[in-house]
């Protein structure tokens, strides 16, 4: 390998993202500064269950097997997901299979970002309030893993796609630890939808997406979320964020780097983003010591993103009796056949077709 030692690199947030640059540095010498504005690492600061799902991430099949093969990052999901039932107002479908797994996100020693930090010997100041610009005057690089827009918004380089807001709450009751939930409802989630995750077979992540509300109404929806699906569970924790979703205009600007939420590597349909965040970072990384261009590196996920963002215009037209009929479509053998036994990327065909029947084209929101 190469000594690039020598090369000063400034990472800003320890989040998925940037941790996994600092993974990366380190193969080759680098030992970045990690600032963290928390004083943990980075995230929200409440845990909550993920759900990875293999379907989302096509054409890599298994998102886990993809992380250690190609990086040698092998991390420990919490349980595979062996089931996925789905919601709409008027209908039910089922997925069943090796579907995908569920993570912790959040400082739980068990979850991804405590994973990722014990790859690394590279310090992390805690409750550091810097500024990018200043940075970017005493490093050769810095990395924005912010999770945040700001940055780029201030760069000129960042565009929204989706404004959402979150409101979840961890519950107690009894689950079946290998099966997700997703609601998907006009009435109380929008076009966004609901869902759950278990951590074990006694608690579970119980989370409500909406769009372009305020914290007050998400709080509103919540309740009538609550009340129509009639769980019998104690709620132990409760919170609630924004969400911005976008894309930026370029991911290089000098010698700076957005990676991560802060790069617009979360999907604008479902919010995804743990591994498009994560080898946002590793190509970041690769890009700082071996001089490889950033842009082709994450060429996957901007084309995934693009064709999401498609498929998202399309549903902002949606009504209950259109999702009603999407999982006539999920229930259908085919479409089984197809998420089973193929490698094939759904997401792409699907946006063609949503583009199509649509009618807004993908250039009229992207740069």
């Amino acid at each position: 390998m190469p000594n690039t030692s020598k090369k000063r690199v400034a990472i800003l947030g320890a989040g998925v993202s940037g941790l996994s640059c600092a993974i990366e540095l380190e193969k080759y010498g680098i030992y970045p500064d990690i600032f963290e504005a928390n004083k943990h690492l980075g995230s929200r600061g409440f845990n909550h269950a993920l759900g990875w799902i293999n379907l989302m991430y096509r054409p890599v099949r298994d998102p886990m097997l993809y992380l250690e093969e190609k990086y040698n990052i092998p991390l420990r999901a919490m349980e595979e997901i062996r089931r996925v039932n789905f919601y709409s107002a008027n209908n039910f479908a089922t997925m069943t299979g090796k579907l995908g797994y569920i993570h912790m996100a959040g400082p739980d020693e068990r979850g991804i970002l405590a994973q990722l930090r014990a790859f690394i010997k590279s310090p992390i100041y805690f409750n550091s309030i810097v500024n990018f610009r200043d940075l970017a005057k005493e490093y050769e690089y810095v990395v924005i893993a912010t999770g945040t827009p700001e940055i780029p918004k201030l760069l000129g380089v960042w565009k929204t796609d989706v404004v959402g807001y979150v409101r979840g709450a961890t519950v107690k009751g009894y689950f079946d630890p290998y099966t997700v939930v997703m609601w998907v409802n006009t009435k109380y989630a929008q076009r966004a939808y609901a869902y759950f995750v278990p951590w074990n077979d006694r608690k579970g992540s119980l989370i409500l997406n909406c769009q372009e509300i305020t914290g007050h109404a998400a709080g509103k929806m919540y309740d009538m979320f609550i009340d129509d699906i009639k769980w019998d569970v104690e709620f132990e924790e409760f919170h609630e964020t924004p969400h911005t979703i976008g894309h930026v205009k370029r991911h290089q600007i000098d010698n700076l780097y957005l990676i991560g939420l802060a790069g617009g590597f979360l999907d604008p349909l479902f919010a995804f983003g743990n591994i498009e965040s994560i080898e946002s970072g590793l190509a970041a990384a690769r890009s700082i010591a071996l001089g490889w261009d950033f842009t082709k590196q994450i060429h996957l996920w901007l084309r995934r993103n693009q064709q999401l963002l498609m498929l998202r215009r399309y549903v902002d037209k949606f009504k209950d009796e259109d999702f009603d009929k999407v999982f006539d479509v999920v229930k259908s053998p085919g479409f089984r056949t197809l998420v089973a036994k193929t490698n094939i990327n759904i997401i792409y065909i699907i946006s063609k077709l949503a583009n199509t029947l649509a009618g807004d084209k993908v250039d009229r929101v992207l740069w």
